[in-house]
């Protein structure tokens, strides 16, 4: 079949990843697929790791709770809209969250209530350079990438020159 996906950065990433699956395991998700490093020999001197999918997963699961940076997919149940972005905004991590409906109305209201620094809508995974990415929480400080990640390197600075001789307060707002 044909793929996109690569291989982990490092020994210590896989290292990381096969951890969080064994963690997964432990704590009672149901591993659907994957969940191990690819049987092909042709794989096996790089640092690849099956896409791998939890089902019955709780929101108390670390693989739920952290962010493990890997092919690793958790599955929660919900009852609902309101329920579903109680549990997506409930870690103290926000990289970037994604879902998919057909409903404009839904777009609109679940994106703003979602604390993450990126939202993805019927799509997953999509950079474009000119946007800004970064996260909220635990997920970092700031933002790279766009206009708005140039500047992080610029100091602003604000001057101000009166030309009338009475003196202006706060805001503006003219003395005497």
């Amino acid at each position: 079949p044909a793929t996109e996906m690569g291989p982990l950065i490092s020994a210590g990433h896989l290292a990381k990843v096969e951890e969080y699956a064994a963690i997964g395991r432990a704590e009672g998700a149901k591993l659907l697929v994957g969940g191990k490093r690819p049987e092909d020999a042709a794989l096996q001197d790089g640092f690849f790791f099956e896409p791998t999918l939890f089902t019955q997963c709780t929101a108390t699961m670390r693989i739920v709770r952290e962010e493990v940076f890997g092919p690793i997919i958790t599955v929660e149940r919900f009852a609902g809209e309101k329920e579903a972005v109680r549990l997506a905004n409930d870690t103290e991590y926000g990289l970037s969250a994604g879902f998919f409906t057909r409903d404009p109305d839904r777009i609109h209201r679940v994106a703003r209530a979602l604390r993450f620094g990126t939202v993805w809508v019927n799509d997953f995974n999509v950079y474009f350079a000119q946007a800004p990415w970064g996260g909220y929480k635990q997920s970092g400080m700031g933002r790279e990438l766009g206009r708005i990640g140039l500047e992080e390197y610029q100091e602003v600075k604000h001057v101000f020159q009166n030309h009338d001789p009475k003196p202006l307060g706060w805001f503006g707002v003219a003395r005497g």
